[in-house]
């Protein structure tokens, strides 16, 4: 019988940094790290070198990298997605892209094994508004059953109108870094419901590396690009003085 993939997981869209060496949809080896800060451009590589070193696999035994491609963070998909870009185009294997949101599908199911209806899963988008999905069960995955989006949660709306397909259910869990806020803003109307406050995983992309690698479903390297679901938008400089721009308006008595 054949050996199952090696695949590394790269998971990156929120304040997690995270990896994981994956055959098939067993997890050999796993790092996770939370910070109040975006560290991934210092830790994800030596997260992922200790793990190799560890495990003692090499770089040329992987078989493909899966990554974590979106809703999330413009700063951590931008890296962890260029990150796996570079592993794959210097060890010439495949690149796999995963909706974060459906990672988060299968942590539920791996920190709370009820028979869940569905699993809405919600990653913060600053103030009252979340990125968010509804997933439901078919045999031993999670099918999307609506759409990504950047949904603005308002208290004073049923949970009809803004989970659909969820308020259908019985059993559902709300699994994600916003989801103690999502409880929040719904309040009672939600009170029936489960929320785990978790960030994603990249342990939980096993399911997804496996079908995907064993269907060819791959991403062009070359043209791939993260789902930020949002523009990223700069600040404005700050220049009390008006030194930024006595340089740009006059650069010779800068």
């Amino acid at each position: 019988m054949d050996r199952k993939p090696l695949i590394l997981s790269i998971e990156s869209a929120t304040l997690a940094c995270s990896v994981a060496l994956l055959q098939g949809e067993e997890v050999i080896a796993h790092r996770h790290e939370v910070d109040t800060t975006y560290i991934h451009a210092e830790r994800l590589l030596p997260l992922i070198d200790d793990m190799l070193f560890d495990t003692k696999v090499a770089r040329e035994d992987l078989n493909a990298v899966i990554v974590s491609s979106g809703p999330g963070s413009y700063t951590g998909l931008r890296i962890g997605v260029a990150t796996a870009k570079g592993l794959c185009h210097a060890l010439h294997i495949p690149f796999i892209a995963m909706d974060t949101l459906e990672s988060l599908a299968y942590q539920a199911s791996r920190l709370s094994p009820a028979p869940w209806d569905a699993v809405v899963c919600v990653l913060d988008a600053r103030r009252d508004e979340v990125y968010t999905a509804t997933f439901e069960p078919n045999g031993n995955i999670w099918t999307k059953g609506s759409a990504t989006r950047a949904l603005v949660l308002d208290p004073n709306i049923p949970l009809d109108p803004l989970f659909p397909l969820a308020a259908q259910h019985k059993n559902v869990v709300v699994i994600g870094d916003a989801a103690i806020k999502t409880q929040n803003l719904l309040g009672e109307s939600a009170s029936h419901w489960t929320f785990i406050q978790a960030t994603p995983c990249a342990r939980d992309a096993g399911a997804c590396a496996a079908q995907k690698h064993a269907a060819g479903e791959f991403e062009d390297i070359a043209y791939f690009e993260p789902r930020y679901l949002k523009e990223f938008i700069a600040g404005v400089p700050r220049d009390p003085l008006g030194l930024r721009k006595r340089a740009i308006d006059n650069p010779a008595k800068a």
